[in-house]
């Protein structure tokens, strides 16, 4: 028998569709209550009952019925509750819970430099935290109110002000293989106030890998020490400085009015590291004392004097001889291309020695030997140059950045400045 809502082919003595539970036939029914049978027809089931000219269902029928939508009703139920649990925790995790960050799975401590000389410093990767906890991370109630969330664009900004990188126990002069301990320094009380984190810390040590293959050199004797001038007023150059070293990563002491036999210190300017970094040498020596000889007075160069026959010195005044004498007390650095030219005269054969040692273009804008120890003659009077470039240049030394006073006129310095420098000034003029 055929089911004429859905179709489904039941069995000839069904009463009810075992698939959607609609009454078979009631032609069919009111053939059996009538005790006739047709080719369609079936006796009664004991599932059912004839009272009158109904076929009533017993309750045993009744069970037959197909339980689809209930079924249907207890899965959208379900996914009800699992949405809203679902929900429920995600707010939870994003505005109650507190969420976890280990900051030393960001901690990196970077070493670098030869074994014994090496340096060490460390950093937190910030790129990383934002990877991880950037969506995860809210201001608090607390934040809000009091305006931290418009002070910050985010709250990892936030976090980021508020933790500085561990520091050191030690970090120069470190060792292959030693055991670098840091130590965090922060209030995280205050940091859980404000943000829905935790941070999780440990004071660790991290075990220093350098190159312990490095030997160390005398780089002194990789480079020309000199003196030249006249005796008595003689100086200290340095030539052939190995590649990627200056003049002024060295300082060379009372480096004026030497004679022979004068001794003369010489030091490094910067760490052993610096020049490993510099040049690939790493001294073996931080300074030596070096022994003038060599200088002699040269009738040629008392008669080429400031480019004159005339190799007489000038008038100078009781103040002109204080002058130098200060000057002799004042410049007893190498910070300087030429020391001595407020206290003697330039000659040509000076102006050769300073040709060899410095090269064209190590001063700024490529101004000329010549003109750089001029502008050198007026900074020390605490001109104010109108080029920035030159300012900068000399800004680097100690002796023209600690001037207070600054003068931008020229003629005013011109007229402080002793027979001696006018007379230098004058000479370097001539070179080109």
């Amino acid at each position: 028998m055929f089911c004429r809502k859905c179709g489904l082919k039941n069995d000839d003595d069904a009463v009810f569709c075992k698939l959607c539970g609609a009454r078979l036939s009631e032609e069919e029914v009111e053939q059996l209550s009538e005790g006739t049978l047709s080719l369609s027809s079936t006796p009664p089931v004991p599932n059912e009952s004839v009272v009158g000219n109904k076929t009533v269902a017993t309750k045993e029928a009744k069970a037959l019925k197909p339980k689809k939508k209930l079924h249907l009703h207890f899965f959208i139920c379900l996914l009800l509750a699992f949405l809203i649990g679902s929900g429920g925790t995600w707010i939870y995790l994003q505005f109650f819970k507190k969420i976890t960050i280990p900051l030393d799975e960001y901690v990196k401590v970077n070493i670098h430099g030869p074994s014994g000389y090496a340096v060490a410093g460390t950093e937190i990767d910030w790129d990383g935290i934002k990877r991880d906890y950037g969506g995860k991370l809210s201001f608090t109630q607390l934040a809000k109110s009091e305006g931290l969330e418009e002070l910050y664009q985010s709250p990892i900004t936030c976090l980021f002000e508020s933790i500085s990188p561990p520091g050191l126990k030690k970090e120069k002069n470190i060792k292959n293989g030693d055991l670098i301990a840091y130590q965090w320094n922060f209030d995280d009380r205050e940091i859980t106030r404000y943000l829905n984190c935790k941070l999780k810390v440990e004071n660790k040590k991290i075990k220093a890998h350098t190159d312990a293959s490095v030997k160390e050199e005398d780089i002194f004797g990789k480079m020309e020490i000199k003196a030249v001038g006249e005796n008595g007023y003689g100086n200290i150059v340095l030539r052939a400085l190995p590649k990627g070293l200056k003049k002024n990563d060295f300082i060379i002491y009372s480096n004026f009015l030497l004679s022979n036999g004068s001794k003369v210190d010489i030091d490094l300017r910067y760490s052993p590291l610096y020049y490993y970094e510099s040049c690939g040498i790493l001294p073996s020596k931080k300074n030596i004392t070096y022994t003038v000889s060599g200088l002699g007075e040269s009738s040629e160069e008392k008669d080429t004097a400031i480019g004159t026959e005339d190799s007489s010195m000038p008038f100078s005044t009781a103040e002109d001889d204080a002058k130098t004498e200060e000057a002799k007390a004042q410049y007893a650095v190498s910070d300087y291309i030429c020391p001595y030219s407020s206290f003697r005269l330039i000659t040509k054969q000076d102006m050769t020695e300073l040709m060899a040692e410095y090269p064209k273009d190590l001063f700024p804008g490529q101004r000329s030997l010549a003109q750089m120890i001029i502008n050198e003659i007026y900074a020390r009077y605490g001109y104010e140059f109108k080029d920035p470039e030159l300012n900068e240049y000399f800004e680097q030394f100690y002796w023209y950045s600690s001037l207070r006073d600054r003068i931008s006129n020229v003629d005013n310095i011109y007229r402080q400045m002793s027979a001696i420098e006018k007379k230098n000034v004058e000479f370097l003029k001539t070179y080109p």
